[in-house]
């Protein structure tokens, strides 16, 4: 078959077959015939998401005996729609606290306001202390109290990671509407972000 994206390899379920097997916290799994290659895999992938957009995604990876489609279906328009103002209050607490703390990691660093130097061990925030895991370029902060996680990029703490997100909005326990909305995780962030046109990275 030919959606226009690509031919889709031979043992993958017709697209409409595909619809009617996934539900919503219920996704397929497609075990391919072991003669197809994993770049053959990522390609029917890509085709069948070409087909199923935009509320469903289809992405290959390596199964124990060949290549496998993991088939998942999203978040709707009409839910995305209903949960967009809670997702940007989420947005914009998150860059806020995000902002916060690695300002408060820099002050701390030493020597101060070299936020490449050697980062204290924990910040002071809104009353609460912060244990600092800096990795890379990010520094993931917990508040030991309250259990809350915010996993922030140090050079650029305003920029929305979908997966860092979804952690923060479980970790705060404020944001329910949101979690509950992404019963499939960082692929429903994704899909919520998209929806309402806010660029992550």
């Amino acid at each position: 078959m030919d959606t226009g994206a690509g031919a889709i390899a031979a043992g993958v379920p017709d697209p409409a077959d595909l619809r009617r097997r996934v539900a919503r916290g219920r996704g397929l799994i497609v075990v391919l015939d072991e003669t197809v290659t994993m770049p053959a895999a990522t390609a029917a992938a890509r085709a069948l998401r070409v087909a199923l957009q935009p509320d469903m995604t289809v992405f290959a990876s390596a199964g124990r005996q060949g290549s496998i489609l993991t088939v998942l279906q999203l978040v709707s328009d009409s839910e995305a729609a209903a949960v967009r103002t809670a997702l940007e209050n989420l947005v914009a607490e998150f860059r806020r606290v995000a902002a916060a703390l690695v300002a408060e990691m820099e002050a701390g660093s030493s020597p101060a306001s070299d936020i490449d130097a050697d980062p204290p061990e924990s910040v002071r925030y809104h009353d609460a202390t912060w244990y600092l895991y800096p990795h890379g370029e990010h520094c993931q902060f917990d508040n030991a109290v309250s259990g809350e996680v915010v996993e922030a990029n140090i050079y650029a703490p305003d920029l929305v990671d979908p997966y860092f997100l979804l952690l923060y909005a479980k970790t705060s326990g404020r944001h329910d509407a949101v979690v509950d909305a992404c019963a499939e995780g960082f692929h429903d962030m994704c899909r919520l972000l998209d929806h309402a046109g806010i660029a992550y990275g």
